[in-house]
């Protein structure tokens, strides 16, 4: 037994850490729809890539980082949000420029180029 649980076993998660065993996927979907009644269209490659004409928006758990060439664009998404608040329950923070991102670290070359590098 390694860890208080035996080797030859297979565990069932029986409740997520979030309290239902289902609450990521309806975070997801509730997401998908906001993002969808915004314009966004998710990629078919990648279903947590969702771009629009203008702004491109990756989401990984439950953290979203927006990208776009004026950061104008992202903030009428991001103000859009914040008015519907009460009607969809949405809670968000934002977090300002991201220097890392899953191990990625991005620096910005000041052209509105990023070199990423990773350990």
């Amino acid at each position: 037994m390694m860890g208080g649980f035996p080797r030859d076993k297979v565990l069932k998660l029986n409740k997520s850490l979030y309290g239902q065993a289902d609450a990521p996927r309806m975070w997801y979907d509730k997401l998908r729809a906001g993002l969808d009644a915004r314009g966004f269209t998710a990629c078919k490659a990648d279903p947590y890539l969702f771009i629009s004409k203008i702004v491109v928006c990756i989401v990984y758990v439950d953290d979203c980082l927006w990208f776009a060439r004026d950061s104008k664009d992202i903030n009428v998404v991001l103000k859009s949000f914040k008015e519907d608040e009460d009607k969809y329950n949405w809670e968000m923070t934002e977090g300002g420029s991201v220097e890392e991102f899953l191990g990625i670290k991005m620096n910005s070359l000041g052209d509105g180029a990023y070199k990423l590098t990773q350990k």
